[in-house]
């Protein structure tokens, strides 16, 4: 089982390591439950594991890399070339893994800290939020349409037809109820969405490379802050048309 570049396809529960020698001849084949994992690079001498950069990705590299192996991740789209055709499964994926790591013209991943993926979610949660908070108001303004009432464009004028629908005497129980019901959970996607903000915003003016990019006119704090944490290693770009 000596290899010098392993392939892991990773799942939820089983994976997939494809070894494979420095002539790229497969010496290995292995399927292992997650909870096998670290065990088994740990039975191993050092060598070159790659992971394809998908879900928990970042996370599995972290912990692979903790037991002494070189950790690459390379993309999706790359690995997805190498793959044969009529052949799909995750033995076929994992030595798809390998070949595509060796390829001289494979640009790798830079593996993400803990603290990076943490700010991430925050902008991940938020740019939901937002999704969510853009189809309640469409939701709410179609429902007062269809009785007449229309409001001007823009999240604040939301209350002003509120407004109108709880004073209209006209309007059914069943349409006020409809429209009370999505107002008040805008409003709680609303200070959702602020309290995330108010944390991105913070993150940003404590960190030196986020305070240097809002330096440069229109990038603001959210923009710093999601760029500092979407990118691990500037470096690895070759140019600014690049990045």
């Amino acid at each position: 089982m000596k290899a010098s570049i392993i392939g892991l396809d990773i799942a939820k529960s089983v994976f997939q390591a494809h070894g494979a020698d420095a002539n790229g001849k497969c010496v290995f084949k292995r399927k292992l439950g997650r909870s096998e994992i670290s065990a088994f690079f740990a039975k191993l001498d050092p060598c070159e594991v790659v992971l394809e950069a998908c879900g928990s990705a970042h996370y599995w590299a972290r912990v692979i890399s903790r037991i002494g192996h070189d950790v690459r991740l390379v993309p999706p789209d790359r690995v997805k070339s190498f793959v044969k055709k009529g052949k799909k499964n995750d033995a076929v994926d994992a030595a798809a893994i390998c070949m595509a790591a060796t390829h001289p013209d494979t640009m790798c991943v830079p593996i993400k800290s803990e603290e990076q993926q943490g700010v991430l979610s925050l902008h991940s949660t938020r740019a939901l939020l937002v999704k969510q908070q853009t189809m309640l108001s469409n939701a709410l303004r179609a429902l007062a349409s269809e009785f007449g009432l229309i409001a001007p464009l823009g999240t604040r004028h939301l209350p002003e037809l509120m407004a109108k629908i709880e004073t209209s005497a006209d309007l059914p129980a069943a349409m006020k109820q409809s429209a009370m019901l999505l107002f008040e959970h805008y409003e709680k996607v609303a200070q959702s969405i602020d309290t995330l903000e108010v944390q991105i915003r913070a993150r940003a003016k404590s960190d030196e490379d986020a305070r240097r990019l809002m330096t440069i006119p229109g990038v603001g704090p959210i923009t710093a802050s999601l760029i500092v944490a979407s990118v691990a290693d500037i470096g690895s770009f070759a140019s600014a048309r690049h990045f």
